[in-house]
């Protein structure tokens, strides 16, 4: 992108921005995945985070012991293998940057993370979504990636629109950056029909990606603005017949086609007043993906809202607090907290900018140097920055490392089962030492 040094920088803020403060999002949001908005109050009645040391601990259960201290969940890798998967396009096989091939490079990968990991950083991959790890282990997924989802679809019922496909597309929000918002759109599109072919989830993919974009290009100012770039991203994906009728069934009524984002349901949570409106921990409900992108843009308003009023009135030292305090009001509803905070963060960080993270979660989060690197190249290649790239051995679907034995994944799994128990066991005898320190205490008083 040709511009002014300055806004050059803006710009590069908001990819960090995005980039880092989806992982940030997700992060923290790990700290109350699956409690219920009560339980969350219970768990953290003093509801401030950090990642620095001392580090603000888990409510230890078998759930979140699972991930690393500090560290992003399944969310972000399957983000990460869009861009890792983009650069190694970008530096080794530019003729494979169509839309067709990088999302069936992204099936490879996903395929390739669910049994062996982050390979990249020697990462579990703990925390697969029923509909991902069900379509993706499928026998013949890899001959038809988008085919194979559509057919799991139909089995259900055409019934299930989970977040996992909008979890992780954000980074094609970069990546469209120097693209039109229609190309932005199919790339967003291929990649996240690989896994989620329900219309719902499309649509939801198509707005992120297109938020992103346009609060990095500075042509989403306002709310105006991300009203307008709803309606188009809806418009367009209505005007899609393979999206809206996943195999083109032609069987189906008109009624039978369009029920999926008709606009009650549609409106009810992209126009979302308050976080309170949708229920994120409602009860077998918490992974719909309207609640996902319903909390996105309700945070992203009220971001718009709040920079609008403290610009004024505190200045920008105030503003730095927006970023962290939504975010954590966001997780304090429970539900799929860490889904919600990496969408949600993913739109906040591109309209804020990186400068405006909070420097006790970006200090603190494991493998920011890393992330932040990646960060960079991603710009690069997505003509945000200037600069050549070369091949980088981990950007590789195997990692750089190669692919393990069978013998060597089921030695980690057994490392990872061990290290579980570990700290399972010592969190009890913790909660059991406090607990005894408490009566001590007490009946010291009493005597």
């Amino acid at each position: 992108m040709d511009a002014h040094p300055f806004v050059h920088q803006m710009v590069m803020d908001k990819v960090y921005g995005c980039i880092i403060g989806s992982a940030l999002g997700d992060t923290i949001g790990l700290y109350t995945e699956f409690l219920t908005k009560e339980q969350s109050a219970q768990v953290y009645p003093d509801p401030k985070f950090r990642l620095i040391e001392p580090a603000t601990e888990f409510h230890p259960d078998s759930h979140r012991l699972r991930f690393g201290r500090c560290a992003w969940t399944d969310d972000t890798d399957q983000a990460l293998l869009i861009v890792l998967g983009y650069l190694h396009a970008h530096t080794s096989t530019p003729s494979t940057l169509s839309v067709k091939e990088l999302s069936q490079d992204f099936a490879v990968r996903l395929n390739i993370w669910i049994s062996q990991g982050l390979l990249a950083l020697d990462r579990y991959a703990c925390g697969i979504g029923a509909l991902v790890g069900g379509t993706v282990q499928s026998k013949n997924y890899l001959d038809d990636p988008v085919g194979t989802a559509t057919q799991r679809w139909v089995h259900s019922g055409r019934y299930q629109a989970p977040n996992g496909s909008l979890m992780r597309t954000h980074p094609i929000g970069v990546i469209g950056v120097g693209m039109s918002e229609v190309e932005t759109f199919e790339l967003s599109v291929g990649i996240g029909r690989t896994t989620h072919v329900d219309p719902r989830c499309v649509v939801s993919c198509c707005i992120e990606v297109a938020l992103i974009r346009g609060l990095i290009r500075g042509e989403i100012l306002n709310e105006k603005d991300v009203d307008a770039c709803i309606e188009r991203s809806y418009d367009w994906v209505k005007g899609q017949p393979e999206i809206m009728n996943p195999g083109l069934d032609e069987e189906l009524t008109k009624f039978e086609i369009e029920r999926h984002i008709e606009r009650k349901e549609f409106e009810r949570h992209v126009y979302a007043k308050t976080l309170d409106d949708l229920k994120l921990d409602e009860h077998n409900k918490i992974g719909y993906v309207y609640k996902c992108l319903g909390s996105a843009i309700v945070l992203l308003r009220l971001a718009m809202r709040k920079t609008a009023v403290l610009s004024v009135a505190s200045g920008p030292p105030a503003a730095e607090t927006v970023f962290e305090n939504l975010v954590v009001d966001l997780i304090m509803e429970g539900g799929d907290a860490d889904t919600n905070g990496a969408a949600a963060a993913a739109l906040l960080g591109a309209y804020l900018g990186y400068a405006k993270l909070p420097s006790h979660w970006t200090l603190g989060l494991a493998h920011k140097e890393w992330l932040i690197q990646k960060t960079g190249r991603l710009a690069i290649a997505s003509g945000v920055a200037k600069g050549f790239l070369q091949p980088e051995k981990d950007e590789a679907s195997d990692g750089g490392v190669g692919l393990r034995t069978s013998k060597e994944l089921d030695h980690r799994w057994a490392l990872l089962v061990a290290d579980i128990s570990k700290k399972m066991n010592d969190a009890r005898e913790k909660a059991a030492n406090t607990k005894e320190k408490k009566k001590g205490i007490a009946g010291w008083f009493a005597n």
